[in-house]
């Protein structure tokens, strides 16, 4: 693990509406009880700067919600090169689940400079089965579900599609996510990735993906400036990538 000092405080501040309790939300209306219960527990925040790690390889991870900022979960091999499993995006929650998972255990590093909450109390809580927080518990098991659904699609993008096709896959992806969080608009989303970021994350060279960035933009596809995205043309992005919505919803 990266070698940091961590910048803790206690925050009487925390947002009325997070972008953790908005994705919930759309899992399941959750009660104003459940609600306040978040934003009670969640009361010690961290900030984490870009390039450190949150845990590392087969360490299960302080459970958190990430209050802003983007974070992937990697794996670097002997040689030096990296594979990324998934990124972690503001409204995320990592170690909630009452058993280690395997994803909580792979390293876990920030891209961008990240603030989360230690959301401890929060887990414990939860693992009561209190009947009055039934909705909540019910909505973060469908959060861990729709990760390993991403995991599975992550698979079929490394296995089987084109360079496009897990470039447009992976962006609408994180789009629907970021959306989810109120955090975008339905075309424009700020995307703080380097190409390295994505090359490391699709299997793809540095070269390769710069090629093909440029063949979208050329194609009207998307357009990139300053850290931001547009998608221009969802319909046929939907299509060469075979992207389908799969977030589950208990409403």
């Amino acid at each position: 693990m990266t070698s940091r000092a961590l910048n803790v405080r206690r925050s009487f501040s925390v947002p009325a509406d997070t972008a953790a309790l908005r994705i919930l939300n759309t899992v399941a209306r959750l009660s104003e009880e459940e609600r306040a219960l978040v934003r009670r527990l969640c009361v010690f925040q961290e900030v984490i700067p870009a390039g450190d790690a949150f845990t590392s390889e087969g360490r299960a991870v302080t459970p958190r919600l990430i209050l802003s900022g983007w974070a992937c979960r990697q794996r670097t091999l002997a040689d030096g090169q990296r594979q990324i499993f998934g990124f972690l995006l503001p409204g995320d929650g990592l170690g909630l689940a009452a058993e280690p998972r395997p994803l909580d255990e792979t390293t876990t590093v920030a891209l961008t400079r990240v603030e989360c909450v230690d959301a401890v109390m929060l887990r414990e809580i939860l693992s009561l089965q209190d009947p009055r927080h039934d909705r909540l518990r019910r909505a973060l098991i469908a959060a861990r579900r729709y990760e390993d659904i991403c995991l599975l699609n992550h698979v079929v993008r490394l296995g089987r599609q084109s360079a496009m096709a897990r470039i447009g896959h992976l962006l609408l992806e994180l789009r629907d996510r970021l959306q989810r969080a109120g955090l975008c608009s339905v075309d424009r989303m700020h995307l703080p990735l380097t190409q390295e970021a994505l090359a490391d994350a699709l299997g793809l060279s540095l070269v390769h993906v710069s090629r093909t960035l440029s063949q979208m933009k050329r194609n009207r596809l998307i357009a990139m400036q300053s850290g931001w995205l547009t998608i221009l043309d969802e319909s046929y992005l939907r299509s060469v990538s075979d992207y389908g919505a799969d977030y589950p919803v208990l409403h």
